[in-house]
């Protein structure tokens, strides 16, 4: 009964400690992991939150309440050098004193606020596809990380495979001595002895590269010290998601591409900010408003106790309120701003007339370059057929006669090296399909549901 539950202990655990997933969701998880992304996110959260303080900064830029407590002096009556009786401040009688001023403007080009609304708004969606195009880029990254290590999985089944075989081949070589069978010899045993250190490279050389794309995929992923990726897939095939036609990928990438989006919407931007800076020109209108009231109760005031809006020495009420303009006579200094947007305008303007044929020419190119490899993968499919016939054909040749290990062992090179030049094939075109797709400006998610639909 203990070992039952150290046995299911054991393989909880070890179930555990793996963390399998199939290609999208390796991607969707390397791409919320990547802090370099992270970051680019949060610069647009900075920009959004500039966007929505522009709203406080106009409504009343200027608002505020200042207030006063102390002590201030009386007043009695006294007579001056002409005879008449007035006023006189009375410092031996002080008395609580209160004091408030209110400041307000608000200004009323509400025009300029809601042209640079715009061109945040503009500058905003331009960052977004900016980081959507670092995301396609890490898409391909991850898609590569995926299928390299699906390739030194077969790699490493290869190299163990050819180990095995040649082990084999090498202990029936020497029972075939020890038996003294004419059909063999010393020369043989020393030929095959010989060539071994090829398929130790192989084995070693596999094993390195698997702990290498681990590497990258711990990082990617933010595997724990605990952790172990495994693929949900067990073999390296070619992935299934079909390629496009041409026509298909022209008008992919003119509806998708993030870098044409980001050049219209910077296209927006620097419009937006051209009119902004042409606004500025004009004079600004706003209203003002300011209200003044002090009060205090110093000896000498029962008559103006009970009324809270007497006025004297001390005591006073005030307020204003109008309409004001404001013109900047150094105009010309805005005058140049606009000639520095209207310049930077047209000059983003010429980029729009190559970059979508440009964007649409790099895709077309990945895609020959994808039909490129599509064809060299079932060239080499069409040539491991014929390899396998051959080394079938070997093996039952050193089955009836040990003297032909050497036409085995050649026919066994042969095979595996078409077999690695087979896998390393499906990998580069899995890889490319990944970078068409980038090309298009879609996510794998995006372009995996465009093909169900």
């Amino acid at each position: 009964m203990k070992l039952v539950f150290l046995f299911l202990f054991c393989v909880s655990w070890l179930s555990a400690a793996e963390v399998r997933y199939d290609c999208l969701h390796f991607v969707e998880k390397g791409m919320s992991h990547d802090p370099r992304l992270a970051e680019e996110r949060f610069s647009v959260e900075e920009k959004k939150l500039e966007s929505e303080s522009l709203f406080s900064e106009v409504i009343l830029p200027k608002f505020s309440i200042s207030m006063m407590v102390g002590p201030a002096p009386g007043l009695k009556k006294t007579v001056d050098d002409w005879g008449d009786t007035v006023d006189a401040w009375d410092f031996t009688e002080l008395g609580p004193f209160w004091g408030t001023e209110i400041q307000a403007l608000q200004p009323l080009n509400v025009g300029q606020y809601k042209i640079g609304k715009k061109a945040l708004t503009a500058d905003i969606r331009q960052k977004e596809m900016d980081i959507a195009s670092k995301e396609l880029k890490k898409e391909v990254e991850l898609q590569s990380y995926y299928y390299n290590y699906l390739l030194a999985l077969e790699m490493n089944r290869l190299a163990m495979d050819a180990q095995k075989q040649v082990d084999r081949a090498y202990e029936k070589l020497e029972e075939a001595l020890d038996e003294d069978d004419e059909s063999v010899s010393q020369m043989d045993l020393l030929k095959l002895k010989a060539g071994m250190h090829v398929v130790t490279e192989g084995v070693a050389d596999a094993q390195s590269g698997i702990k290498q794309v681990m590497l990258a995929i711990r990082f990617s992923l933010g595997l724990a010290p605990d952790e172990t990726f495994v693929s949900e897939d067990s073999v390296l095939v070619v992935r299934e998601e079909q390629m496009p036609s041409l026509e298909d990928v022209r008008n992919l990438t003119l509806t998708y591409h993030p870098d044409l989006k980001r050049l219209q919407y910077g296209l927006d931007a620097k419009a937006y900010q051209m009119d902004l800076a042409k606004a500025k020109l004009a004079p600004e209108f706003f209203i003002m408003g300011e209200f003044s009231y002090v009060k205090s109760w110093a000896s000498n005031r029962s008559a103006f106790q009970k009324n809270a809006f007497a006025q004297d020495a001390v005591n006073h009420i005030s307020g204003s309120l109008g309409i004001g303009l404001r013109y900047r006579l150094n105009f010309w200094k805005d005058w140049e701003k606009v000639r520095k947007s209207r310049l930077e305008y047209r000059a983003l303007k010429m980029k729009e007339n190559y970059a979508a044929e440009g964007s649409v020419l790099l895709a077309e190119e990945q895609y020959h370059k994808t039909v490129a490899m599509k064809e060299k993968m079932d060239a080499l499919k069409e040539s491991l057929r014929a390899s396998d016939a051959i080394l079938k054909g070997a093996a039952m040749q050193y089955d009836l006669d040990p003297s032909k290990a050497s036409d085995l062992i050649s026919a066994y090179t042969q095979n595996v090296n078409l077999k690695k030049d087979y896998y390393m094939a499906i990998c580069k075109y899995n890889i490319a399909i990944a970078e068409l797709i980038a090309r298009m400006g879609m996510h794998l998610s995006d372009y995996r549901s465009l093909q169900q639909n």
